[in-house]
């Protein structure tokens, strides 16, 4: 199968991924076949995260058990923590699978962490605001490639706001093809609209 690896690390915002886990969890119902997809969780160590909500999740794998050769996207959440040094070697991990056309997902202050490395001055990216990362990155110099809007797709660097988990996730599993085309416009209208029209479609 191929993986999906989703980085936890303390005060994460877990809200900002559940869109992308339950776009994948429908997998199987809608392609109606055995799912492609699998979602791995890593963290630096196997100590539990503590999320910024108060949940406890406990990491399926260490940072060093990752595996290049099954992994189609690397995922980074929002935190309040991604300023202390020990998660460079997760952002060294991203810029490098980048370049091996995996997709790269980050959202809130994940893109602050991917501003402060400079990647940022080289895509279209999204954030919080332009001022954010303005503000909070004294190595941002990428100001003329935000988008204002809630995510952006730029070649496999997926990029997102606080309030942009659904676009940032419809970008992923576009990218990635986890379904068809008009099945994910149809996965898309059915979570931003709430008829049961779209949801009829979808799993039809």
């Amino acid at each position: 199968m191929k993986t999906i690896y989703l980085y936890l690390l303390d005060t994460m915002a877990e809200w900002e991924i559940g869109n992308v886990l339950q776009a994948v969890s429908m997998e199987e119902a809608i392609r109606k076949e055995q799912p492609k997809y699998q979602v791995k969780t890593f963290a630096l160590t196997k100590d539990p995260v503590r999320t910024i909500g108060g949940l406890t999740i406990t990491p399926d794998l260490l940072f060093d058990e990752v595996k290049d050769d099954d992994m189609v996207a690397f995922l980074l959440p929002g935190a309040e923590t991604w300023s202390d040094p020990k998660h460079a070697r997760v952002i060294d991990k991203a810029l490098d699978v980048l370049k091996k056309d995996v997709v790269v997902g980050a959202i809130c202050g994940a893109t602050l962490a991917l501003a402060e490395r400079g990647l940022l001055d080289h895509y279209e990216h999204s954030s919080n605001s332009v001022e954010y990362l303005t503000y909070f990155s004294t190595n941002y110099k990428g100001q003329s490639k935000h988008v204002n809007q809630l995510a952006t797709a730029d070649r496999n660097l997926i990029t997102a706001s606080v309030a942009g988990s659904l676009e940032w996730a419809r970008l992923i599993i576009h990218s990635l093809k986890v379904y068809p085309e008009d099945k994910v416009d149809l996965w898309y209208q059915f979570f931003s609209t709430g008829k049961s029209e779209y949801y009829m479609r979808l799993v039809s």
